[in-house]
């Protein structure tokens, strides 16, 4: 067969492919149903907020069963309490936390390590102040309160659909994995979706100067920011990434204030270390949704050593390869949707990072509800459901491939990170799109009135 066979049999199996994908995904589709989305997340919202209840209080009246309450949120804890302390230059001693976590619950569990920048404890600081059950009471408070605020803030990316739908999108929302695992876990993920929120109706709207203020609050969590400058860069908006620089060069100053350029350093070699690379990177891979973390589940463990440092460092500038190409491309054809280039941005950074927890994953619902509103398919609608129902699989799948060896262990792999990617490249075809007015913005069809699939 010559060169030409060859690439018009590749031709066809490729169609092939398509078609039988097209088919599956439209039958998918036609099982998402007005009742099922109505009666689904209840059950959800129900179930997650009696698994948080009780795990708190089993772990709040003996840490020794299911440990700390709130684990995530103690490591923010302990970072403010540190820093208070008469010798703030411990902060990235993991034996400093152990011991200060011990004392404080009166008994010794599993360490919840302190890796975030040294402003994040000057931010728990205050909170730092109170007894740890009390202050993790009211951050819970806190954070309910501020993922309540983020799902009706919604409304500006998707106003018809949240106007004829607004129920069931806070329900969808409240019952997803991200929120569960938030809430439970003490995260600040809703912080970074808020600083997501804000900053994007400020660029949407021409307010750039504060729009850079607002997104370098994100330096929390600099792998979900990252991306920022660079499209500032790209797209000349010389005032957002001017005003981005200066905070993010105050709060720097402010670090260093906090703990000297020693601290900076130690925070550094905490992120690149191999005992950082192995816990973190490697053992909780599969409660990551990105797809480096996809990659490196699917490794044999032998291999993850070495590759996790390579995932760290090159995912993200792949991605954003990737985006500014896409960007350029969008360019061409004519003026780029400024909400959907940002959110093409918000999804390269988050299935790009290199650590994207579970709880990170509340990054996706502005996404989620731009592309339904703006451009609604059965590829966006199956993969938003494919992700919820993957994510809450994925301890089933953990504790299944626990004894296994590779490659059959890979079953735990984060699975969720492939239809995340399909949203991603939504996001990214969206932005070919002209840019029209919120009056002109297509809505979403109702469930109702989609065609019906054989």
């Amino acid at each position: 067969m010559g060169s030409t066979g060859k690439r018009s049999a590749v031709a066809r199996i490729i169609r092939l492919i398509r078609q039988k994908s097209s088919r599956m995904t439209l039958r998918f589709d036609s099982l998402i149903t007005d009742e099922r989305l109505r009666l689904y997340p209840i059950v959800f919202v129900i179930g997650s907020a009696l698994g948080v209840t009780l795990s708190s209080i089993v772990r709040l009246a003996d840490p020794t069963i299911q440990g700390s309450f709130m684990p995530d949120y103690l490591a923010h804890w302990t970072g403010g309490g540190l820093l208070l302390s008469p010798d703030p230059s411990r902060l990235y001693d993991t034996g400093a936390q152990f011991a200060y976590q011990t004392a404080a619950l009166g008994t010794e569990v599993p360490l919840s390590w302190f890796v975030s920048p040294p402003i994040v404890a000057a931010f728990y600081a205050p909170l730092a102040s109170l007894p740890y059950n009390v202050s993790g009471i009211l951050w819970l408070l806190l954070s309910t309160s501020l993922l309540i605020w983020c799902a009706l803030s919604l409304k500006f990316l998707a106003p018809k659909l949240m106007l004829r739908r607004r129920r069931v999108v806070v329900l969808a929302v409240l019952a997803s994995p991200p929120v569960f695992e938030l809430l439970g876990g003490g995260q600040d993920s809703a912080f970074i979706l808020a600083v997501w929120l804000v900053g994007i109706r400020l660029l949407s709207s021409q307010r750039n100067v504060w729009a850079g203020v607002v997104l370098a609050l994100g330096f929390a969590k600099p792998q979900l920011v990252v991306l920022v400058p660079l499209i500032f860069l790209a797209t000349r908006n010389v005032r957002a990434l001017a005003s981005f620089a200066a905070t993010c060069g105050l709060m720097l100053g402010i670090s260093i204030g906090l703990v000297g350029m020693d601290g900076l350093v130690r925070w550094s070699e905490a992120l690149s270390s191999p005992l950082y690379m192995e816990e973190v990177q490697q053992g909780q891979a599969w409660k990551m949704v990105s797809l480096p973390a996809l990659a490196q589940a699917l490794l044999p463990e032998t291999w993850g050593a070495w590759m996790a440092p390579v995932l760290t460092t090159a995912a993200l500038p792949i991605g954003a390869g990737i985006l500014l190409l896409h960007l350029r491309r969008a360019h061409k054809l004519a003026e780029v949707n400024r909400t959907a280039m940002w959110i093409a941005t918000l999804a390269t950074t988050a299935i790009f990072s290199p650590h994207l927890a579970t709880y990170d994953a509340v990054l996706f619902f502005p996404v989620v509800l731009f592309l339904l509103e703006r451009w609604p398919s059965a590829v966006v609608r199956v993969s938003t459901v494919a992700a919820f129902a993957l994510v809450w699989m994925a301890p089933v799948l953990h504790m299944a491939a626990a004894s296994l060896p590779w490659p059959f262990a890979a079953i735990d792999a984060p699975w969720s990170a492939i239809p995340l990617a399909a949203l991603w490249m939504a996001s990214l075809k969206a932005l070919r799109e002209p840019d029209v007015g919120p009056d002109q913005q297509p809505g979403v069809a109702h469930i109702a009135d989609r065609p019906q699939h054989s």
